[in-house]
């Protein structure tokens, strides 16, 4: 899960290190491998963010006047999403090893 969240997020900073204008077009099929592998593992929200974003991407292509606000407050909203997936699972990981020592611990 930790693999697929870095992968997304260095995606999303290739996108914007590179420039909407030279990389938006190309970053579709990357982006939407992404949405599929996290409908695989059940970040269903993360799929439709990415789908979302995949989708603007492909529209940006075949528009003359660019708008990037809106596709720059998807990514923004995408960072969001990776950073509350991360915290959930740090608790979780935390959960797991206070399980595991109250088991080791505990008398048999």
């Amino acid at each position: 899960m930790n693999e697929l969240l870095g992968r997304i997020e260095q995606a999303l900073a290739d996108l914007l290190q590179s420039g909407l204008s030279t990389r938006a077009a190309a970053a579709g099929p990357e982006i939407h491998a992404l949405a599929e592998e996290c409908e695989r593992v059940g970040l269903h929200t993360g799929a439709a963010l990415l789908t979302e974003l995949e989708s603007a991407l492909m529209q940006r292509s075949r528009t003359i006047i660019k708008n990037d606000v809106p596709i720059t407050a998807m990514i923004c909203r995408l960072e969001q999403y990776l950073e509350l997936c991360r915290e959930k699972l740090q608790e979780e990981l935390i959960e797991k090893r206070w399980s595991d020592n109250l088991t080791k611990e505990a008398p048999q």
